[in-house]
């Protein structure tokens, strides 16, 4: 399935991006929920970080690193300050929407050690796991931007706080167009199992609160009534075009219980299954 897409208004995006870097200095991205990295400023990584991603391996790692941080964002839906596989501070804040995490902000490749000759110490360390002989490698490469840890965390805080106005100003949002086909391709394709609200919150990665209030905003109705009426439209469509039996296309379109059916189709409709089939039957084109 799919995951929610997100609609990005990217030149204010990246003006807050941009004058995040000019306060802080430290590099900031942002990644969909899936862990697709969809817009950073800088562009480019810090020379360290660069070195270590040019390498196959080093880059593998970097990006199991961000999974992870993801993975575990998702399920406590709170910060997460972590040192990489390469020793450096990296900063995880989940973009909440209706209690759903629909993306990630991060921000790192920072350091929290004061010291410049352990720090390069560890840095060379890092990188001979990549390089066993590491030759010309520039000094900027040890010029990784350092920050204290209260520093780091008010930081995140601020950052944090920052995620609740990029998305009460629209500058990150979910693309519900897409989410809403996605949901109805799903829905018919599957009309005659369980869709609960507990399997679709599942199936999208979706919060309860946010497929109310998607399906309420652009299908007008509950997630209920439009399974109910998205049930009824297929069985109005296969009385007219099949032979089925109404009990075989209550199961069909399901409703498990044939009474309930029968009752729920003319109440909706306005006539019973079976004489809504022969009057759409006879009316049909070509009928004698």
């Amino acid at each position: 399935m799919d995951q929610i897409s997100l609609a990005l208004n990217k030149d204010q995006l990246l003006s807050f991006f941009k004058a995040f870097h000019t306060l802080t200095g430290i590099k900031i991205a942002l990644f969909s929920e899936s862990g697709k990295e969809i817009l950073s400023y800088p562009e480019v990584h810090c020379p360290f970080c660069g070195y270590i991603r040019s390498t196959e391996t080093g880059n593998n790692n970097c990006e199991i690193s961000n999974k992870r941080s993801f993975e575990r964002c998702q399920k406590s839906k709170k910060i997460e300050i972590f040192h990489c596989h390469a020793g450096l501070i990296e900063t995880t804040v989940p973009l909440i929407d209706t209690g759903a995490v629909i993306g990630y902000i991060m921000f790192g490749q920072i350091t929290d050690n004061p010291d410049k000759a352990s720090l390069q110490n560890a840095l060379s360390e890092s990188i001979q796991k990549y390089e066993k002989r590491p030759k010309g490698i520039d000094a900027s490469v040890f010029n990784v931007v350092y920050k204290n840890s209260e520093q780091i965390n008010a930081t995140a805080k601020i950052l944090e706080a920052c995620t609740l106005y990029v998305l009460l100003s629209n500058m990150i949002s979910l693309r519900n167009e897409n989410f809403i086909r996605n949901l109805n391709l799903f829905l018919l394709s599957h009309l005659s199992e369980d869709l609960s609200v507990d399997r679709l919150t599942e199936e999208f990665s979706i919060s309860k609160n946010k497929l109310y209030d998607s399906v309420s905003k652009y299908m007008s109705v509950g997630i209920a009534k439009h399974i109910k009426n998205l049930r009824l439209e297929e069985a109005k469509r296969l009385l007219i075009e099949t032979d089925m039996t109404i009990v075989q296309i209550a199961d069909w379109v399901g409703f498990t219980d044939y009474n309930y059916f029968c009752r729920v189709f003319k109440k909706e409709v306005g006539v019973s299954a079976g004489k809504y089939r022969s009057i759409s039957v006879k009316d049909s084109p070509g009928s004698p």
